[in-house]
């Protein structure tokens, strides 16, 4: 008599479909955000279903196992964490229904859950995990780059739109023990921010590589080429910019909000009051003359940064497989 086949476990490909990711050249930080996503599907299996890594088969895994973790996401998270979530799964299954055809079922199944709209508040801002997201968009070309150090700069200094356009390559203090943005906000009133952060300053001398070869410090920071050199760089430019990248990230995050400079500046805000600054230090950093329209931030929630890549471990003979202790078993299955 012919031996049943072994159930096949769910997590079996993960390891694979991340290598997969890599070599389709997908960025290391959607990379991890999947991983992070089936490693949550995992816990949760585990938490609320009592299952072991290794007791988690695709036979187990219905497609009413998958709608039941994405409201259970949804009712302790974001409707932005559950849409990647689900994003991450529906990607794994379509990867494992490659791998074998008899997961096509589960995988077509799994593919018509819907993602969740999610409808901006009255106070809206981005997280850390959104400003990530839109920062992977651009292309690394040359227009790309620059792309992606408007979108940088815009959250790493919170400037209004009429400030950043006005912002000129000597208002960009990189001299001094701790460099600065001196910007030039409303009724004339300068003001200094910060920019110590080291990410800040690599990218803005690629930047300068690509885009200010000849350092005429006169020069707009961001500009527009016409017929008479270099002029500032109009609002519809980068409004038009922002919108670019966001129809972009939306098509890994439906729920991924409209962006505008604004929103950037309520983001910068948001970060700063989560960091631990006062409100009269925040209002101070963003140009505020009354500490009441700083108060907005006070009701910030953003998400926790992520925690760092572990290194798996190498293969395992299967004989040792039942000696394995359930965290060595998650590491091998590239969920942690």
């Amino acid at each position: 008599m012919p031996k049943n086949k072994p159930a096949k476990m769910f997590f079996i490909y993960v390891k694979d479909f991340l290598d997969n990711m890599r070599i389709e050249l997908k960025s290391e930080r959607t990379i991890q955000t999947y991983k992070e996503s089936l490693n949550a599907f995992r816990l949760y299996l585990r938490q609320v279903h009592g299952r072991q890594v290794d007791e988690v088969t695709f036979e187990y895994v219905t497609e009413d196992t998958i709608r039941r973790f994405t409201s259970w996401v949804a009712e302790n998270n974001s409707i932005g964490t559950r849409n990647i979530r689900l994003s991450a799964i529906k990607s794994y299954l379509q990867y494992a229904a490659g791998r074998d055809i008899e997961l096509i079922p589960l995988q077509l199944k799994t593919a018509k859950i819907k993602h969740k709209k999610t409808y901006p508040k009255k106070h809206n801002w981005l997280d850390k995990e959104q400003v990530v997201l839109l920062l992977e968009q651009p292309a690394a070309t040359k227009t790309g780059i620059r792309d992606r150090f408007i979108i940088f700069f815009l959250f790493a200094t919170g400037v209004r739109l009429d400030e950043f356009r006005h912002i000129k390559l000597k208002d960009i203090i990189t001299e001094e023990k701790y460099p600065y943005v001196m910007v030039t906000g409303k009724g004339s009133k300068k003001r200094i921010i910060p920019v110590s952060d080291e990410t800040f300053m690599e990218n803005y001398s690629y930047y300068c590589t690509l885009y200010h070869q000849n350092k005429n410090m006169e020069d707009y920071l961001f500009f527009t080429v016409n017929r008479d050199g270099r002029g500032m760089m109009s609002e519809d430019n980068v409004q038009r910019i922002l919108k670019k990248y966001a129809d972009m990230a939306r098509k890994t995050d439906p729920s991924f909000p409209n962006v505008h400079p604004h929103l950037m500046r309520h983001s910068y805000g948001a970060q700063l009051y989560r960091l631990g600054l006062s409100l009269a230090e925040i209002a101070k950093l963003l140009g505020h003359e009354n500490i009441t329209t700083t108060e907005i931030y006070a009701e910030t929630d953003l998400a926790m940064a992520t925690e760092a890549l572990k290194k798996m471990i190498g293969n395992q003979p299967a004989r040792e497989w039942d000696n394995l202790s359930e965290e060595d078993k998650v590491k091998f299955l590239g969920l942690k």
